[in-house]
């Protein structure tokens, strides 16, 4: 596994015994396809989000980042072609897992993508129910299914979780999807479901949060910290609070992956609870993390970091500000846990790039960008980071970086 030789040579792909996690790159929102050992897939997340944005850039505005590989598809579109280039069964894909529901994670709906016609209901095709005009999912898992009502109902979102919901009544019908709510504290939901045999006893997929519920560590025991105090389900609610949170585990090796978790709930004497913190003590230390709310201000505490303690954060990158210093030192810190770790960004524009260039986080940040796989083999032992371009459909190796799980 340490042929230099990779370097300019397209990606050579997931073989089984290996997990694979694509963090895939298009400039308008996050999503992540995996490769379970047996060759279980999962896509977690299509976002796709593309809003006016100022000229030039000034460090307070939003400003996306460049539609790659280009602008002549949307992502929904984009991300499918690259699940049918690496999957193993092509178009069938075994889990969609919805994080919560905005744009940037499952599909604006509210904006002039083109829309189906004769469905009943009909929907627009933006992230994931673009994405499924190329792509057969056989099991659909989020948050909320079927109602739709807690912790309350749906507010500023309803556009996307109504246009969801419609996509999910077609294939439903269309192609026989079977939709499931979230099971928090779990391990039994997402499993390995091609040939479970070798990998006994290594392999896991344990929910961590979703809904404000999260796992407390102990067999399949949570907390429902909305219910600690009545002011949570009455207060303004931010949708990413509810994002779900998963820990994958084979052999030795921990990846932590939760949507936007962030924010605040109180508890029963009114104080703010970090739910941030909850999380990371009930997932543990991990190898590799996925950065909560694209690594933004509101996110990647102290306490969150000083538990998780990865060896490689990777930062699903589409606008201009998800770059932030705070959020960087801390990552980077060696003195909320020690030792060597590196940020993965999927991208890092020019002019952020020089603008913090003589920050000592700056020490810690890949230098390349593009598509971020990881790829874990020798039953967990090993991983391997790899960088692959995106301004193609090539899958080029970029860079590569190797480790050693402990």
């Amino acid at each position: 596994m340490d042929n230099l030789a990779e370097i300019g040579k397209p990606y050579a792909g997931w073989k089984a015994g290996e997990l694979d996690i694509h963090h895939i790159y298009t400039g308008r929102g996050e999503s992540s396809f995996l490769i379970f050992p047996d060759g279980t897939s999962m896509l977690i997340d299509a976002g796709d989000y593309d809003p006016p944005t100022p000229e030039p850039f000034n460090f307070k505005d939003l400003k996306m980042c460049d539609p790659l590989p280009d602008p002549s598809r949307r992502a929904g579109e984009w991300i499918a072609r690259y699940v049918r280039r690496v999957n193993p069964a092509k178009d069938a894909v075994d889990y969609l897992v919805v994080s919560h529901f905005h744009s940037d994670h499952v599909g604006d709906a509210a904006g002039n993508a083109r829309r189906t016609h004769g469905r009943d209901p009909d929907y627009v095709l933006s992230g994931i129910p673009e994405a499924g005009e190329y792509l057969r999912f056989k099991i659909a898992v989020d948050r909320g299914w079927p109602d739709y009502n807690y912790p309350k109902e749906f507010g500023d979102i309803d556009h996307c979780a109504d246009n969801y919901r419609a996509f999910l009544a077609w294939k439903m019908r269309s192609e026989g999807l079977k939709p499931e709510p979230i099971a928090v504290g779990g391990e039994t939901q997402f499993v390995l479901r091609k040939d479970p045999a070798p990998y006994a006893g290594l392999f896991e997929v344990r929910t961590l949060a979703a809904n404000g519920r999260i796992w407390t560590g102990q067999g399949e025991k949570t907390i429902d910290y909305y219910e600690l105090n009545a002011r949570n389900k009455t207060d303004d609610l931010n949708e990413n609070i509810n994002s779900i949170g998963l820990r994958i585990s084979y052999g030795p090796f921990r990846y932590y992956t939760a949507g936007d978790f962030n924010e605040t709930l109180l508890d029963s004497r009114g104080k703010a609870v970090n739910l941030e913190g909850k999380i990371a003590e009930a997932c543990g230390p991990v190898q590799v993390c996925k950065a909560n709310h694209h690594a933004y201000l509101d996110t990647m505490s102290e306490e969150f970091v000083g538990i998780i303690r990865a060896r490689a954060y990777i930062i699903p990158v589409w606008d201009y500000l998800h770059i932030q210093p705070s959020t960087m030192t801390n990552m980077a810190s060696r003195r909320l846990y020690p030792g060597e770790r590196t940020i993965f960004p999927t991208a890092f524009p020019d002019v952020v790039r020089e603008a913090y260039k003589d920050e000592p986080w700056m020490s810690s940040i890949c230098k390349d960008t593009g598509h971020v796989v990881v790829k874990v083999f020798d039953h967990g032992r090993q991983f391997r980071v790899y960088i692959l371009s995106a301004q193609d459909e090539s899958a080029a190796v970029v860079s590569f970086f190797p480790y050693r799980t402990g």
